[in-house]
Parts: C-alpha cells; structure tokens; sequence
C-alpha cells in the first residue's frame, strides 16, 4: 500500500511517497495525485522518493508521466531524494536528461526558487 505525504513550502508542493511504486494501483495513484496537485494552480512540485527503495518499468513512467502533466501545464516537477539503485535506473536509461534529480528535498526547493 503506497502513502502520500504532502507539504507545502511557498509555492512549491512536496509530495513524500512511502509503500512500493511497482505498479498498479500504485502507479496510478501517483499520477492521479499529481494532477490533483496541478488544478490547485499549483505549478511547482517535488517528489521525495527517499523511502522508495527499488522502482519497476511502471514506476518509472508514472513518474515520467508526472514530469510531463506538470510541463503541460506550465509548471516542473523535480524529484529528491533517490537510493543509489532508482539513482542508477535514472542513468542507465538516460532519464537524468529528462527529469532534474536533487539529493534532498530542501536541494529541488531551493532551486525552484531562484
């Protein structure tokens, strides 16, 4: 079962993700989250994957799916937090090209507000 987390800081949304982002419902969720998230005209948003350990191919695009709902609508998405395994996956398959990853949560914050 996935638990989401939410806090805001200015304006940029913090969604902390905790459970298994392997596949459905969970990747589901985490879209439909997102989106939920972008008609609050809330167009800067973070995801902290630090208790997400290990990411499948579905992860992986609910992810990436999210990176572009928030782009669509003018905003970004930054994601924080990742163990060197899902840090890996983002290199392996060039994803880092894609989507900004910062270490932490108060990194991604940070460079939202410049």
């Amino acid at each position: 079962m996935m638990h989401f987390v939410q806090q805001r800081f200015g304006d940029v949304e913090v969604l902390s993700i905790k459970g298994k982002l392997i596949g459905s419902p969970e990747t589901d969720k985490l879209h439909e989250r997102v989106k939920s998230i972008l008609t609050e005209d809330i167009k800067k948003i973070v995801i902290d994957l630090k208790h997400i350990h290990w990411l499948a191919s579905l992860g992986m695009g609910a992810l990436m799916r999210c990176v572009m709902a928030a782009r669509a609508e003018g905003g970004d998405l930054y994601l924080a937090g990742l163990s060197e395994k899902v840090k890996n996956l983002f290199l392996i398959t060039k994803l880092v090209g894609v989507v900004r990853i910062f270490d932490t949560v108060n990194e991604a914050v940070q460079e939202f507000e410049k």
